[in-house]
């Protein structure tokens, strides 16, 4: 494969996002952003001003800014590269950011603000699966591709024609993580710690079945303990803690957000659970997330599908074009929203100019092979093989050596 890729992978509310930035705030969309690259136009876009623009639908304000941010970055990665190197057949690619609050019903409303308006040839987001699913029917109607980042509900591109999950859905992802806990962490009796929403759910019963599957097929291995929260509702996780602390796991594998994650680790720490290995997903493969989990994170492992470390010139081209936007290392969600965008980058520029021509290049697009990294393309569903990282302290990572 040409990258390690290939081996596997707020803001203020309202603010209008490009890659050059220039202040405004239009008193007649206050649900969008704010903050806009100069000239771009208010008429359909390619054919007005030689511009073509792209609306990013995350989360910019609340719990889950952060991530609304992170797509950001990597979105103005993409655009300032594709419009320092003369833009898509001399036209500018701008986009505009539209803050749903990680909220499904504000997320509807910012779709129907997009697709109503000709200017913007695609879209990008959102960051949950939940307001992801909520917008889906709205770009069906209005025929408009929407690229998702991160998303990992499996029922996004298959109830949805329009969508395009750039990260790995959750049936594949959970089941990955289940057989790592197994295959590569050595565990036989697995705890599994998911978010109470739609894509906590669906990761338990596709992480559970795996471990299933495993054992019909001779694995000694089981699932000792399964235990889900409400985001957001929950600051106190120890009876969780003491429970799985009961159920005597060797691996717990968890599936929810860093802050969430960071806490549990602590409060684990403080109850005595530490003769276990952890496993979770990429949310936790960031500075903010060692930042908060200190010294209780040593160890903990992660499945991912990017890795900073990795010596490929692209990537770290793209770590640094990401470092000098927001000072950030970038993570899987600047990634994901770069290819992303990347990837519509690519289609104008081989002549589509239309939402619908820009829909059947992406259909037609088998596989994409990035600056980041690679991904095979199945039925508008990404599909790639994820590393795993232990967490050394101070901020470091280590790639381990996956059994084969």
């Amino acid at each position: 494969m040409k990258k390690w890729m290939g081996l596997g992978i707020v803001l203020f509310a309202m603010t209008l996002g490009a890659c050059s930035q220039k202040a405004e705030a239009p008193a007649e969309q206050p649900a969008a952003a704010t903050e806009k690259q100069e000239g771009t136009s208010k008429e359909t876009e390619q054919e007005a001003a030689g511009e073509y623009t792209i609306a990013l639908i995350a989360p910019f304000t609340g719990d889950n800014a952060q991530y609304g941010n992170a797509f950001k970055t990597g979105v103005t990665a993409l655009c300032n590269e594709v419009n320092e190197s003369g833009g898509i057949n001399g036209a500018k690619l701008n986009f505009e950011v539209f803050d749903d609050a990680a909220d499904a019903a504000q997320s509807t409303n910012m779709a129907q603000i997009v697709t109503g308006d000709e200017k913007y040839i695609a879209a990008i987001g959102s960051y949950s699966s939940t307001c992801t699913l909520a917008f889906g029917s709205i770009f069906d109607e209005a025929q408009m591709p929407v690229m998702v980042p991160c998303a990992g509900n499996s029922t996004i591109a298959t109830e949805y024609n329009y969508t395009f999950q750039r990260g790995m859905t959750i049936p594949i992802e959970s089941a990955l993580m289940a057989r790592y806990a197994v295959q590569q962490l050595g565990g036989q009796r697995i705890a599994f710690i998911a978010l109470n929403n739609d894509a906590g759910l669906q990761f338990m019963e596709n992480a559970t079945k795996a471990i299933e599957d495993l054992k019909a097929a001779g694995t000694a291995c089981e699932t000792v303990a399964t235990e889900t929260f409400n985001e957001g509702e929950v600051r106190d996780y120890s009876a969780m803690v003491l429970k799985i602390k009961d159920a005597n796991p060797d691996v717990i594998v968890v599936n929810m957000g860093y802050v969430e994650c960071a806490a549990i680790l602590n409060q684990a720490r403080q109850a005595g659970l530490t003769d276990v290995k952890w496993l979770g997903n990429q949310s936790m493969y960031t500075e903010d997330f060692t930042n908060l989990v200190g010294d209780a994170g040593v160890g903990f492992h992660v499945s991912t599908g990017f890795y900073a470390a990795n010596p490929d010139a692209g990537v770290q081209e793209f770590i640094e074009q990401c470092k000098a936007i927001d000072g950030n290392v970038p993570n899987a969600y600047q990634r994901n929203s770069y290819e992303c965008a990347a990837m519509i980058a690519q289609c104008l520029k081989d002549g589509a100019g239309t939402r619908q021509e820009l829909y059947d290049a992406l259909v037609g697009m088998e596989h994409w092979d990035g600056k980041t990294g690679g991904n095979k393309w199945i039925n508008r569903q990404s599909e790639e093989e994820y590393l795993i990282l232990q967490y050394q302290g101070d901020g470091e990572w280590k790639m381990l050596e996956l059994n084969k």
